[in-house]
């Protein structure tokens, strides 16, 4: 054994000994002299610059097999495998087919371990040496967690429906938005939760409909209820009374103080109610607080586009009551709607086909798709884009706070999780092709069209400027104050503007609850992009270390 040691010991140290004959004899001609000092140079710097590069290449290596640990556990995570088993399976796979090893290195350990929520990974490689004999080193070693996600989604899709969506838009807003719920969808399935994903559709354009036609045949009129009549809703709009003062848009007879049911006006002409609403009194039109009937303001009033006078004005469906001459009183005697039935049906023509198609009658502008509370069906969300139609101005905040009530756990719907409920994330999606807008018609003298904030006379809005840049002013500070209550609420809020190419993109950028939750899409056939990103950035996993 001494004497094999001895061999080895002489075969390790030939190389040095055949240098320093080399050297001796150089030291021997005067004109050597420089190359003896840089060889002695050499011999004491060669074994660390060797270690160096040995160093240099192990710190390579173990970043390398850390980038490839990361993304083997994090696809092991995304797996559905629910046994240490089965992820330890897919990431030695994924890590095999992403580990690129140097010659002579060996993968020579690798785990992935199901610990909870969590995935842990581990590898060893055992790289190679270039100088073994003068410097000792272990294996690299490498660890990675990926939290698996214990996360349940509540999304609320608000998408904008205004007129000016008509063609391309909705066409592709339709497909964007279908393919996003598949993404959606196809990542919950990575989940052990129960119901992990709930989503909730809310189109919108100058008012939002809040739920389908409800027939009122059956509603009773000295109750002010009836079947499939929210308890939320205020037929009788109280708070649009301010004191004995009438700011609604009804009135028995000139200076009455007697309030009418929109309602049983419905019901006398043998109309049903389609389902829209108008934006609530401020400032219960950025809450989410529930709706008390002791609180007028907070009550919710159904659409109603009454009949306007039988000349030079758009919605004309009953005739006037004989003996007014005022505009304002022929528009708003309830007396008119006893006769039984509508006098005259059919489509009305407003200033430009960008409005879309607005039928006669108390729900003209309210042929949207309903909304369709939280839910875990994505067919039937599915379902409603598909149905979605394009029809009126646009009105971003009611939109919005519909979103809201959608995730909120508070009224109206109230169906959303608690805040702060552990591992419950919700979201908010908001597309919309323009900008807000209360325009002023070509025609009548209400100052603007019905919808969702009534006529600008009634100063729902908060103020009854004819500028309109001044109201699409006003709608936007509304809408400002609404993001950061929104956002308050831990709300991840992205914003979607498409083909916009008016005014600023400021305002949704600030709404989004980052920068990078903002997406100014300048072509419509690059929404699904836009929409393939934030289902992305949604993913619920996350790298732990």
């Amino acid at each position: 054994m001494r004497a094999k040691l001895d061999q080895d010991n002489t075969r390790r140290m030939g190389w040095r000994v055949r240098l320093l004959r080399r050297l001796v004899a150089g030291a021997r001609d005067e004109n050597g002299a420089a190359a003896v000092f840089f060889a002695i140079s050499l011999i004491l710097l060669a074994p660390l610059m060797l270690g160096m590069f040995d160093v240099y290449l192990a710190s390579t290596q173990r970043n390398n097999l850390q980038d490839a640990l990361d993304a083997a556990t994090l696809f092991a995570a995304r797996s559905t495998g629910k046994t240490t088993q089965a992820v330890d399976a897919v990431g030695d796979a994924a890590l095999t087919a992403n580990l690129v090893l140097p010659a002579g290195s060996t993968l020579v350990a690798s785990t992935f371990t199901l610990v909870g929520d969590k995935v842990v990974g581990y590898a060893e490689v055992s790289p190679p040496a270039l100088a073994p004999d003068l410097f000792t080193h272990g294996n690299v070693k490498a660890n990675s967690e990926v939290v698996r996600s214990l996360d349940k989604l509540e999304i609320a899709l608000v998408l904008d429906n205004t007129g000016s969506m008509q063609g391309t838009k909705l066409t592709t807003l339709k497909d964007a938005a279908a393919d996003l719920v598949d993404k959606l969808v196809e990542a919950s399935a990575r989940s052990t939760q129960t119901d992990p994903l709930k989503i909730a559709l809310v189109p919108f354009s100058t008012t939002v409909r809040v739920q389908n036609t409800t027939v009122l045949t059956s509603y009773n009129t000295t109750t002010h209820t009836g079947p499939g009549i929210p308890a939320w809703i205020d037929p009788m709009a109280n708070a649009r009374w301010n004191g004995t003062t009438n700011n609604d848009i009804f009135e028995v007879s000139a200076g009455s103080t007697t309030k009418t049911d929109r309602f049983h006006m419905m019901k006398n002409i043998g109309q049903s109610w389609a389902g829209c609403v108008e934006q609530r009194a401020q400032p219960y039109d950025i809450k989410e607080d529930a709706a008390v009937s002791t609180t007028p303001a907070s009550m919710f009033i159904p659409y109603f586009w009454p009949d306007e006078p039988d000349s030079g004005y758009y919605n004309n469906y009953m005739n006037d009551v004989s003996g007014l001459t005022a505009w304002k009183d022929k528009e708003r005697r309830t007396g008119k709607y006893t006769g039984g039935s509508m006098k005259r049906t059919g489509a009305m023509s407003l200033d430009s086909s960008a409005y879309g198609v607005y039928a006669l009658g108390p729900n003209a502008g309210c042929t949207l798709q309903p909304l369709i509370p939280l839910t875990t069906s994505s067919a039937t969300i599915k379902t409603g884009i598909n149905a979605m139609t394009a029809v009126g101005e646009t009105n971003i905040p009611l939109g919005l706070v519909w979103g809201w009530h959608a995730v909120s756990p508070i009224g109206p719907l109230a169906q959303g999780s608690a805040y702060n409920t552990p591992h419950v994330r919700k979201i908010i999606i908001l597309m919309t092709d323009g900008e807000n807008t209360m325009n002023s018609p070509s025609k009548g003298s209400n100052g603007s069209f019905y919808g969702g904030l009534g006529y600008l006379w009634q100063n729902i809005l908060g103020t009854t400027s004819t500028n309109a840049n001044t109201r699409a002013d006003a709608i936007d500070a509304r809408l400002a104050l609404l993001c950061t209550a929104v956002k308050d609420k831990d709300i991840v809020v992205y914003t979607v503007r498409v083909e916009v190419t008016s005014g600023t993109s400021s305002l949704l950028q600030t709404c989004a609850s980052t920068p990078d939750k903002f997406y100014d899409v300048q072509d419509v056939s690059d929404l699904s992009a836009a929409f393939d990103a934030i289902a992305g950035s949604i993913d619920n996993l996350r790298l732990a270390k």
